[in-house]
């Protein structure tokens, strides 16, 4: 077997080992990166308007609405949405609200963690797991040039 078939055979046998466990890992590394937290607006929609903002007290994690786990409402006939994110005033659209009602919102979404460190590693974890070990067999395995 040639140097460069051993490599693409390790790759493939650590990918093959650790694919599994991918899901697994990348929760775990979002775990790390956020905290649940669930905040409540008293918010009123004028007449013919059914979308209002709401300012979020802590980042939402990687600025993705899809990290807003749910939202409440006291007015029963209402399906809140969160609709779109600015990550510069940490404000988030909520759509699907009633016209001309006063509501009571409870956000329940992923917040980006405080923790400075990771903050810098946390989009790199993922890299470092899953890469590391990859380059690790190609530059143990890549042939050695002799010096002369």
């Amino acid at each position: 077997m040639s140097k460069i078939s051993a490599i693409f055979f390790g790759i493939i046998c650590l990918f093959l080992l650790i694919g599994p466990f991918r899901t697994p890992i990348s929760d775990g590394i979002k775990g790390w990166r956020t905290s649940s937290a669930t905040e409540n607006y008293n918010v009123t929609t004028a007449a013919a308007v059914t979308a209002a903002n709401v300012t979020l007290s802590y980042d939402l994690y990687q600025a993705a609405t899809a990290e807003v786990i749910g939202i409440t409402s006291n007015v029963t006939t209402e399906t809140p949405v969160a609709n779109t994110y600015t990550e510069a005033t940490k404000v988030l659209l909520i759509s699907g609200l009633d016209a001309g009602v006063t509501h009571t919102l409870a956000v329940n979404y992923y917040a980006e963690t405080d923790d400075d460190v990771m903050r810098v590693l946390g989009p790199f974890l993922s890299f470092i797991i899953f890469g590391l070990p990859a380059f690790a067999i190609i530059w143990g395995m890549w042939p050695r040039h002799k010096r002369g």
